[in-house]
């Protein structure tokens, strides 16, 4: 008799944390950091953004979102590429929030997003990025092996 109590205490009390934890989790998945470059080309305006869903079906609908995280990445790229400069003078971006809403939708086929954050929102000047120098076209990249693939110690030599 002790250990069907036990049992049913046990019981009882996972049930009632699984309901706690999915009451408490979080409708609002994140997609990913987007840049937008300005019209003169130096500066980026950093994005970050995410995707609120029903609370009632967050489950189903992170799991689409993740199924087709490069679909929507692609799409949020392109509508951001798309957007005019002067939408992104505005604080709250309602604009391009609608956008990405209706892009991402008609991508899916699916109306399982009820709205679009937008946070971190900072601009960077270009220059910050430190992008690396192209190598020279002549030197082959180097093999990763025990032996050395190219001597890069060539001197010339004098005809």
């Amino acid at each position: 008799m002790c250990l069907v109590l036990s049992h049913a205490l046990i019981i009882g009390y996972v049930r009632s944390e699984a309901i706690r934890i999915k009451v408490a989790a979080s409708n609002e998945i994140p997609i990913g950091v987007y840049y937008v470059q300005s019209e003169d080309r130096n500066w980026v305006t950093q994005l970050r953004v995410h995707l609120e869903v029903d609370p009632a079906h967050r489950l189903a609908s992170k799991a689409t979102i993740e199924h087709h995280r490069w679909l929507i990445h692609e799409v949020v790229e392109e509508k951001l590429r798309q957007t005019e400069p002067e939408l992104l003078k505005d604080a709250v971006l309602l604009e391009i929030k609608d956008r990405i809403k209706i892009a991402i939708q008609e991508a899916l086929q699916e109306e399982i997003v009820t709205r679009v954050l937008v946070n971190d929102r900072v601009d960077i000047p270009v220059q910050r990025f430190g992008a690396p120098v192209a190598p020279d076209l002549i030197e082959p990249e180097p093999l990763y092996t025990s032996a050395p693939a190219v001597q890069r110690d060539i001197e010339e030599v004098d005809p």
